[in-house]
């Protein structure tokens, strides 16, 4: 345990003194102070033009925004240099004074790099004729060099567990390990090596993944074989763990906690201004559908224990209650009550799973073998599409016009409520978007609900969309309106959890899941028309808009597969150690949060750059990680 942690902390101090080589040289300007990251120097220049020049600008990431002055107006021969952020690329145009006329000359999404010094320069060169250009005077800095570097030192973590799992395993190393660790291993061996017979599988336990029949020469059957007089009956025999499941769900921890942390103050690993995706606003979607796909196992594992559907509804209650209560303990603090944040991660989490679960316990038939498919099948007969599309799909057709319905209710509330002074159907941030035409309409129909139903204090006042668009009023990105597109999204991890408990061969499973995503991701980019924003739906985390929960749903389905097969069929990866954060992943998120500024997970820099961040955001992303493979590796396994 020390060794890790001294080993941890010899790579912080390393990373961060070898990633402070190759900034750029700054400018001896004494009277502009020293750069940070993400900032650039730009010098503004009217070299011959008779009237002084207003440089204005705008954030191509502030759509339909007001160009603004950059520094005061330029006259003829004189320039000035300024400092510019350097996250977004910019629009330019140019205004001649005192008429406000527009110059010929416009640049359009022009990217700066970070410590860059660049000259701006505009140009008469005949009557009535302009030109401008934007020239780099001085290199920038190694901007992809940290995340290449970060990167690969996680890659090697990886694979070094996968290694160092490999031999530990040959019978060779087995020689000189602990006691202790040869029985755990030959115990975990036995699980893995025992015959495929009905009566092991079925009694057994401890089966973490699903047994595959090496008789067959094609994808074998999902389950084991049950005898009857004339044929074999399939009987589906699930796993108390779908290792493949709960690697997914300790990827979208481990990037979670990245991004939580800072993810290095890269722009790309923070969330969306408003409209479109970045990888921050991946993983919690991500937690909403795999914790659907879990409702299925739990509750198939709870009707097999013969418990009565009121038992399982309080259960489904307490957890939803355990959850809700610590988000708001994680995002109260010390604030006064009449200040806390009331919905938030956890909220939402709870809100979606009480829904998804109560709907499948109120749907659930009741069938004596929730585990079988009744349809009898040989080795060498396969069961007939429409049999298997009905035990997966349209068996359950009550929840899915429940769900379409839910789904429904966002459409019509999203685009027929008419509130204030708003246009109908309004999904913008509000404030400078659409030249500050609506700037108490932040969010549309969803925001006006909470502002009314929750009240200003007890939302987010400070959502992603406030520096750049300057919204006067809050908004909640997880607010009301969203948890319906949420338990939309949480139930086609349902869907996937049928199709897996219902399917009756490997090749099939992954058929199911790949045609879902196929057709989620489909209407998805149909209705944002590729990811536009000026679209029917666009893709946006801060509204959970219907187009962003389908592309989600999409990604997750082929995400799921890939992991299914390396992990579960294959057996190429072991799936740590994602498998460590998923197996423990509510008190590695609630440490995460609680520790996230305390020494020494996380602490202050001296000197602020993107590579001593990244390498302390790394640090945090390890530290837990090797907290949950300790927790995996003593067999404490914590859960709500």
């Amino acid at each position: 345990m020390k060794k890790l942690f001294y080993y941890l902390w010899i790579y912080l101090l390393t990373i961060e003194e070898f990633l402070q080589h190759g900034q750029a040289e700054l400018m001896k300007d004494r009277s502009i102070r020293k750069l940070s990251f993400d900032e650039a120097y730009i010098t503004i220049s009217n070299k011959n033009y008779s009237d002084p020049i207003i440089f204005t600008f705008n954030p191509v990431v502030c759509e339909k925004c007001i160009f603004e002055p950059l520094g005061d107006s330029v006259p003829n021969n004189e320039n000035q240099t300024i400092i510019i952020n350097t996250k977004y690329g910019y629009d330019f145009q140019l205004l001649a004074e005192p008429t406000n006329k527009t110059l010929r000359c416009q640049i359009k999404s022009y990217l700066f790099r970070e410590h860059g010094s660049y000259l701006f320069e505009v140009i008469k060169t005949l009557e009535n004729q302009d030109s401008c250009s934007i020239e780099q005077t001085q290199d920038s800095s190694y901007y992809w060099l940290p995340i290449i570097i970060g990167m690969s030192i996680m890659f090697a973590f990886i694979l070094f567990i996968q290694i160092w799992d490999r031999i530990s395993r040959s019978r060779i190393v087995a020689r000189y390990l602990p006691n202790a660790v040869q029985q755990g291993l030959i115990n975990e061996d036995l699980l893995t090596s025992l015959p495929n017979s009905p009566a092991t599988i079925a009694n057994d336990p401890n089966d973490d993944i699903i047994r595959t029949l090496t008789t067959a020469r094609e994808l074998p059957l999902v389950g084991s074989t049950k005898l009857s007089n004339s044929s074999i009956r399939i009987k589906k025999i699930l796993p108390k763990r779908l290792r493949s499941l709960d690697t997914f769900r300790g990827f979208s921890l481990m990037v979670m906690i990245f991004v939580n942390y800072g993810g290095g103050e890269y722009r790309f690993f923070k969330h969306s201004i408003w409209n479109g995706l970045t990888v921050a606003d991946l993983v919690f979607p991500w937690f909403t559908w795999i914790m659907g796909v879990s409702i299925v196992f739990s509750h198939l594992s709870l009707r097999a224990k013969n418990l009565r559907k009121r038992a399982i509804f309080l259960k489904i209650c307490r957890r939803t209650i355990i959850l809700f209560a610590l988000g708001l303990i994680l995002q109260g603090g010390y604030s006064r009550w009449v200040n806390i944040r009331i919905f938030g991660v956890l909220q939402r989490l709870a809100a979606c799973y009480f829904f998804a679960a109560t709907l499948v316990l109120i749907f659930d038939d009741n069938e004596d073998e929730p585990y079988s498919s009744q349809w009898p099948i040989g080795n060498d007969v396969r069961q007939p599409l429409r049999i298997e599309l009905s035990s997966t799909l349209f068996h359950f057709w009550p929840q899915w016009l429940f769900i379409l319905l839910i789904t429904l209710a966002w459409v019509l509330i999203t685009f027929i409520l008419k509130f204030d002074d708003c246009p109908r159907g309004y999904l913008g941030p509000g404030g400078k978007h659409d030249y500050g035409k609506y700037q108490n309409c932040t969010g549309g129909a969803a925001g006006y609900i909470d502002r009314l139903i929750l009240r200003n204090s007890h939302m987010d006042g400070h959502p992603t969309c406030a520096d750049i668009y300057d919204t006067k009023v809050p908004h909640d990105p997880e607010g009301l309106l969203g948890i319906l597109t949420g338990t939309l999204l949480c139930y086609l991890g349902v869907q996937a959890g049928h199709s897996f408990a219902h399917s009756t061969r490997i090749r099939r499973v992954c058929a199911h899941w790949l045609i879902f995503g196929f057709i989620c991701g489909s209407i998805g980019l149909l209705l944002s028309k590729g990811g536009n924003s000026d679209s029917w739906i666009p893709i946006n985390k801060n509204l959970w808009s219907l187009s962003f929960v389908l592309v989600l749903a999409g990604l997750a389905f082929l995400i799921l597969t890939i992991f299914y097969l390396l992990i579960d069929v294959c057996k190429w990866f072991t799936g740590e150690p994602f498998l460590w954060l998923g197996m423990n992943s509510i008190v590695i998120y609630v440490g995460h949060e609680v520790c996230s500024k305390s020494f020494p997970i996380q602490f202050q820099v001296e000197e602020t750059t993107h590579a001593q961040l990244l390498a302390m955001h790394l640090y945090g992303v390890l530290f837990w990680t090797i907290v949950a493979g300790l927790m995996y590796r003593r067999k404490i396994f914590i859960a709500i």
